[in-house]
C-alpha cells in the first residue's frame, strides 16, 4: 500500500468531493423529473426542461418509483452533503443518531439476492471513509447495533 504525500491527499479529496457532488446533483435532478412528471409533462418535455436526454430522465423517474419517498433525505446525501460542503460533524452524527433506519433483507423465494435498506448506507459510507470510526461507532450505538 502506498502512501500518498499531502498534496496527493487533497487531489484525491478534491476528486471525492466532485463525485459526492455529482451523487447529490443525481439526487437533485430525480426529484426535479418527478416534479415536472407530477405538472402533466411528458418525459421529452421534462427532458427539455432538465436540459437532459429522455433516456435519462426515463432512468430518473425509475429511481424515483424505488424511493418510498422522493423528497426524503436518505443517510447517503445527508452525509455526502456533509463530506461536499464541510459542515458540522456533530450535527451529521445527532442527525444519524434520530434517523429511522431499515435494514437489508433476504428476497422471499424464490428470488435470490437482497435488498438493501438506508443502514446500509451508513455502513458504506464508512467503507468509503465517509465517515470516522469514531462516528459509525456512536451512530452504531444509537440505534443499538
Amino acid at each position: 500500500m502506498s502512501t500518498l504525500s499531502p498534496e496527493m491527499q487533497e487531489l484525491q479529496h478534491e476528486a471525492l468531493q466532485r463525485q459526492a457532488r455529482q451523487r447529490l446533483d443525481e439526487v437533485a435532478d430525480m426529484r426535479a423529473a418527478v416534479r415536472a412528471k407530477c405538472r402533466g409533462l411528458s418525459q421529452r418535455a421534462v427532458a427539455e426542461v432538465l436540459v437532459t436526454s429522455q433516456a435519462r430522465v426515463h432512468r430518473l423517474l425509475k429511481a424515483a418509483e424505488r424511493r418510498k419517498d422522493v423528497n426524503e433525505r436518505l443517510p447517503e446525501e445527508l452525509i455526502l452533503e456533509a463530506f461536499v460542503y464541510d459542515t458540522s460533524r456533530p450535527a451529521l452524527v445527532a442527525e444519524l443518531k434520530r434517523y429511522p433506519y431499515t435494514f437489508g433483507e433476504d428476497a422471499p423465494y424464490p428470488h435470490e439476492g437482497r435488498t438493501s435498506g438506508t443502514w446500509d448506507q451508513v455502513v458504506s459510507a464508512f467503507m468509503q471513509d465517509l465517515l470516522t470510526e469514531e462516528e459509525f461507532s456512536e451512530v452504531r450505538g444509537a440505534i443499538g447495533g
